[in-house]
């Protein structure tokens, strides 16, 4: 696959307006770096070059025209082997509760009480750096104690799955339907020592899925999250959880509404640098 750099030259004090707004569009990573006694920031991220890619190109070219006026785009078109090695260069420890995310090409240093998950997500969706997948691993440290079975849908590079199987979950299910991320989300189960708790497997949805759940962690678009609300009440234990994320304030009331319609409770709502995450919860007998 090849990939869209987009490149903006943005004031400093318009930098964060524009990093949200890249992220929104662009899941894929983004970096930041300073254009010394100017006062400026260079920000970059990157679309697949697809028929997609150049859609959503076109949509975030006229989103930073309206919310980030100060920023200049400039566009390039680089292959897989530079992408990945422009993503390591500008990747960087997370931490989100007591997980910290670790690329596996630098030396770890993990504190006291913290659950280490080291990944490479090559081209996998989540490096850990987005706010929909910080407000995913945020669900998993709150709701992962030990001994749960998790099922992490749409999974990757495999991160949300790894992050529970070491904050002591028993069994964990990552699908996915890609199957590059299957392999790079294998590697990094792998990589982490934690091949006995999580299995990831190739699929799409529920529709398949025969285990009820203590936790679905689900970061995905909303249409696809339709389709497997409609199989999310038969997949959870009594008084499990579900939490989806992948879209922004204007979708949030939406996917909360179709998790009622599945039997589910709304418990809340979290928010992180324009994007949200819908808590649910299954009843109990």
């Amino acid at each position: 696959m090849r990939w869209i750099e987009i490149s903006v030259d943005v004031r400093f004090q318009d930098s964060e307006t524009a990093g949200d707004c890249l992220l929104r569009h662009c899941p894929a990573g983004l970096s930041e770096s300073a254009k010394p006694g100017r006062g400026r920031r260079v920000l970059r991220a990157y679309l697949p070059s697809t028929r997609d890619g150049r859609i959503v190109l076109s949509r975030l070219r006229r989103a930073l025209a309206r919310e980030a006026a100060s920023g200049s785009v400039g566009v390039r078109v680089i292959g897989d082997t530079d992408w990945v090695s422009l993503w390591r260069v500008h990747a960087k420890p997370v931490r989100v509760g007591r997980l910290t995310v670790h690329p596996t090409w630098m030396r770890s240093r993990v504190g006291s009480g913290q659950a280490l998950v080291r990944l490479d997500a090559g081209q996998a969706f989540g490096s850990g750096e987005h706010p929909s997948t910080q407000l995913c691993l945020a669900a998993v440290e709150r709701y992962v104690r030990g001994g749960e079975t998790v099922l992490d849908l749409g999974t990757g590079s495999g991160i949300l799955a790894i992050a529970a199987a070491r904050l002591g979950a028993r069994r964990v299910l990552a699908i996915d339907d890609d199957e590059l991320a299957v392999s790079i989300a294998r590697a990094n189960v792998r990589a982490n020592g934690v091949e006995r708790s999580v299995l990831v497997r190739r699929g799409s949805g529920l529709g398949r899925v025969r285990m009820r759940a203590d936790l679905i962690v689900a970061n995905l678009t909303p249409e696809i999250l339709a389709g497997i609300l409609r199989h999310v009440g038969r997949c959870l234990a009594p008084g499990g959880r579900f939490v989806a994320s992948g879209f922004g304030p204007a979708r949030a009331s939406a996917v909360a509404r179709l998790a009622q319609a599945s039997g589910l409770r709304v418990v809340g709502v979290e928010a992180r640098r324009g994007w949200r995450a819908v808590h649910a919860e299954a009843g109990r007998p």
